[in-house]
Formats: C-alpha cells, sequence, structure tokens
C-alpha cells in the first residue's frame, strides 16, 4: 500500500484545486507549470491537461517524476511506462492512476477511496457538479465511478516513498513543506516556477508572456505580499513554509 504520508500529502495537493476550471483553451496553470508542447495551440500550452494536471501534483507532493511516477501529458504514454515496470493492474488502491478508453489512452484520474462497488477520484481536465452546475470536461472535479465500468482500462501505481526517520514523525504539510526552499527577490528555478503558477490559480495577476516564470522579480513580490495579506500571514514578499502551505494547500 502507498505510504500515508505522501499520500495524504497528494490528496492535499489536489483536493485543493477541486472546482478549478479553465475556459474552453486547454490553456490551464497546469500546462503551463508542465511545459509547452510543440504542435498545440495557445503557444504550446492548449493540450489536454487530464495527464500534466497529476504530473504537477505528484511532483508537488514530493514524489520524483520519471521514477516514481510518469512524468507525462499523455495516458497511453503513462499506461506504457508503468507496465514496462509491471506496475500496472486491475485492482483500485488509494493513490492510484485509473485510466479509461482504449489502451487507457483516453482519460486519467487519481483515486481517493475505494469500496467494494465504486472508486472516488480527483480529475482534471474532466467533468463534474460545481455549485449544483454541471459541466463538461473543463475543470478538476471529484466523483464517484462504479469500479465495474466498462470505461476503465486499469490501474497505474505510482511508488510513494517511505520518510526518513525525521519526516516519519511529521504531519503531511510538514512533510510537503520541508521539499519546498524560501524563495524571494532575485531567486531563480523550478521552485519561482512552481510558485508563478500557484500565485496565478490565487487570482494574481502575472503573465508568463511578459514575466520570466523561472525568475523572482518584484511584480512576482507584489503578489506574494497580497496573497500574505488577504491570508493574515507575514507580509514580507517572500514565500516560506507558511506562505507556501497557503499557496499550495486548501
Amino acid at each position: 500500500m502507498p505510504d500515508p504520508p505522501l499520500t495524504q500529502a497528494a490528496l492535499d495537493i489536489l483536493r485543493s484545486h477541486i472546482g478549478y476550471r479553465e475556459r474552453g483553451t486547454n490553456d490551464t496553470i497546469f500546462n503551463r507549470e508542465f511545459g509547452k508542447l510543440p504542435g498545440y495551440p495557445h503557444d504550446g500550452y492548449g493540450y489536454p491537461w487530464c495527464s500534466s494536471f497529476l504530473s504537477v501534483c505528484l511532483e508537488r507532493a514530493g514524489l520524483d517524476p520519471g521514477v516514481d511516477f510518469p512524468w507525462t501529458a499523455g495516458c497511453e504514454a503513462g499506461v506504457v511506462w508503468f507496465k514496462a515496470r509491471d506496475r500496472f493492474g486491475s485492482t483500485p488502491r488509494v493513490g492510484a492512476l485509473v485510466y479509461y478508453g482504449p489502451r487507457g489512452g483516453t482519460h486519467v484520474e487519481w483515486v481517493a477511496e475505494v469500496t467494494q462497488t465504486t472508486i472516488t477520484t480527483i480529475g482534471g481536465n474532466t467533468s463534474g457538479s460545481l455549485d449544483g452546475r454541471f459541466h463538461n470536461g473543463d475543470g478538476v472535479y471529484r466523483k464517484t465511478v462504479a469500479r465495474s465500468s466498462d470505461r476503465i482500462y486499469g490501474y497505474g501505481y505510482p511508488v510513494y516513498p517511505a520518510p526518513g526517520p525525521v519526516a516519519a514523525t511529521m504531519t503531511p504539510t510538514e512533510a510537503l513543506m520541508r521539499q519546498l526552499p524560501l524563495i524571494k527577490v532575485g531567486s531563480k528555478g523550478w521552485a519561482v516556477k512552481r510558485a508563478f503558477y500557484l500565485l496565478i490559480s490565487h487570482g494574481q495577476k502575472l503573465d508568463p508572456k511578459v514575466l520570466d516564470d523561472t525568475v523572482f522579480t518584484p511584480q512576482m513580490e507584489t503578489a506574494v505580499k497580497a496573497v500574505q495579506k488577504q491570508n493574515g500571514k507575514k507580509v514580507d514578499g517572500e514565500i516560506g513554509s507558511e506562505t507556501w502551505a497557503v499557496l499550495v494547500l486548501p
């Protein structure tokens, strides 16, 4: 079975995005974090995002892309990756990825709960209800699916590494925050890019067409201060553990 702390961290991150909706273009914050794919509209970011959504969220939870799970925007590619490592099967598990359609190439979601007859999933680029209205294929939703559904092709099983001695005593939030560095004006790299798109998801106006999403700029500092003020945190414009928690978790 998956290790509880990292599985919980993944659940926290996935759940925090429930209700996120795109605008019919497939150009989402998850694709922006995953990266461009040649041949797609919107400067390479307008591709189907059910798999990229899970890739980004599992990486945020502390799993190692390409080692613990397939870093891919393609469902069928994900199935091939799991099968090549003998991590694909027909039994649902919490933390597994459920693939739908011929060869698993139609859609993928994350398994959050399992009963004798159903699975509960969280998925992106999918359909679901929000505020009493049903939406078709445009967002992140939690839903229940019959285990007997003929749409289900099978399940891929990511590796959820056991935490070290110190991490084993941490809460899921503490374990997640331990992997995210302090960043501020002048910082560069993957953590800045992650924060850039999380700030956008929190309503901040940062345009990747204008700003470099891997450099922590004064504009990002202003956006961070706004989020800190909105959430009653110390307003210093730096992203430490408390501000990461605001950005990443529900």
